[in-house]
């Protein structure tokens, strides 16, 4: 069984424990950085019922708050963004609240794109362009990103986070003192901490995203 991965706060760090060599950030493409809010499944567990595998109406309430934000809109409160969220991914059988120990529930990844649109819509933001992919590279998102886009991206057995939805908003290379390629790593809120994480490109495995275009 393979070990186990923890949630990554510095990928500098992260890559000089990798890799045994002094890292510095060689790019770094994070247009949404200054806009993202960071709001967790903890915070939303229980408000008028227990919620549970939320992580995809948290993942949308994040990325509604960063476009309000970014646009100047006034800002939803965000237990308001995220119950509405839920309330219309358990309509449109997108999100199905599901205690975990049943191994079902949780938020489909093949209606994550029409769920996502309907979202935006509900909270006046009309003109987003979104679009769905199921498999991915780590390198295809950082594409995306680096043109201005935010990804909900969803994951399958992660090592950290398991089967888990979360929002990509930055592109980060760490260059290990020279040796070798850059390292990339995905800046996101993980639904998990009120900070910043990251995702190393060579753990994602089984991945896919949302991209939404404002």
């Amino acid at each position: 069984m393979r070990e186990k991965l923890q949630p990554i706060a510095d990928p500098a760090a992260h890559a000089r424990e990798v890799t045994g060599y002094e890292c510095r950030v060689f790019s770094d493409e994070s247009p949404w950085q200054r806009y993202m809010i960071f709001r967790t499944t903890g915070g939303f567990e229980k408000l008028d019922r227990t919620f549970h595998q939320h992580c995809g109406p948290t993942a949308l309430t994040n990325v509604i708050g960063a476009i309000q934000r970014r646009r100047g809109m006034a800002c939803s409160d965000p237990e308001e963004v995220f119950a509405r969220c839920a309330a219309a991914g358990q309509r449109r059988a997108a999100y199905w609240n599901i205690p975990e120990k049943f191994r079902l529930g949780g938020t489909s990844y093949l209606l994550l794109p029409s769920y996502a649109r309907f979202c935006l819509r509900q909270f006046g933001i009309r003109d987003a362009r979104v679009s769905g992919h199921l498999l991915a590279s780590p390198e295809q998102m950082a594409a995306e990103i680096a043109k201005g886009r935010l990804l909900c991206l969803t994951m399958i057995r992660h090592r950290c986070y398991g089967s888990h939805v979360v929002v990509a908003y930055g592109a980060v290379r760490i260059s290990p003192a020279g040796r070798g390629a850059p390292r990339l790593y995905l800046r996101i809120a993980d639904g998990w901490a009120s900070r910043p994480r990251y995702l190393a490109a060579d753990t994602l495995g089984l991945c896919g995203y949302v991209s939404i275009q404002v």
